[in-house]
């Protein structure tokens, strides 16, 4: 069996021609600065995939009853578990509780009106985006161009990496496991890719002030 049937999409951080399939720091920030220039209501779709490391179909997915204001959690559907079990049968939704900033929640509170739809019971399960996914990811690639960020990590799959490996490398990296769950990985195997590249930027970083003295 080849290696490319055996190594999942989600585990690669190196196409084939060995070129980065996620954000550096620097380029998350850049993401973040370039969004700024769109809509509220995209602004804000941008800030929850930096911020949460989900997957654009999942922010998608996203209700008022979904973000909770009281936690400084926003829940997600974990879209990429396998619905079935080893016997066949289906499996029930599986939900994972992402911690965010809480000027995250005060922005979406303030496009979306949340405590409003909370106080008065209506629209809690109104979706907070409307657009198509195919509406999503021309948006990003749309906010990557303005903030000069090319190549093929310039996805929302490459932010999400990024947003990976930023819990990884941060001055009090994440345990694996917490990642794990945070990322809605199935397996820990899967999560560890990201320590990789961890030793790859730590290298580039290096090299870079060895450059500058």
């Amino acid at each position: 069996m080849s290696s490319s049937l055996d190594i999942a999409p989600e585990m690669r951080l190196f196409d084939e021609c060995g070129h980065r399939l996620y954000l550096t720091a620097d380029e998350r920030g850049r993401f973040l600065e370039a969004a700024a220039q769109e809509n509220r209501e995209d602004r804000i779709f941008c800030h929850v995939l930096h911020y949460t490391g989900c997957r654009p179909s999942e922010a998608l997915e996203l209700t008022t009853r979904r973000v909770h204001v009281d936690t400084g959690e926003i829940v997600f559907r974990s879209l990429k578990k396998r619905l079935r079990d080893a016997q066949g049968r289906e499996k029930r939704p599986q939900f994972r509780a992402v911690p965010v900033p809480a000027f995250l929640l005060d922005q979406i509170d303030l496009v979306f009106d949340l405590r409003r739809r909370y106080q008065s019971g209506k629209g809690l399960d109104d979706l907070l985006w409307t657009m198509s996914r195919s509406t999503a990811w021309r948006m990003v690639k749309r906010v990557m161009a303005r903030a000069r960020i090319s190549g093929p990590q310039a996805t929302a799959k490459g932010l999400r990496h990024g947003f990976g490996i930023a819990m990884l490398s941060g001055p009090t990296p994440l345990p694996l496991n917490v990642l794990r769950d945070l990322m809605g990985h199935s397996d820990t195997k899967t999560t560890e890719i990201y320590l990789q590249a961890i030793g790859y930027e730590k290298r580039h970083l290096v090299m870079q002030a060895w450059d500058t003295r």
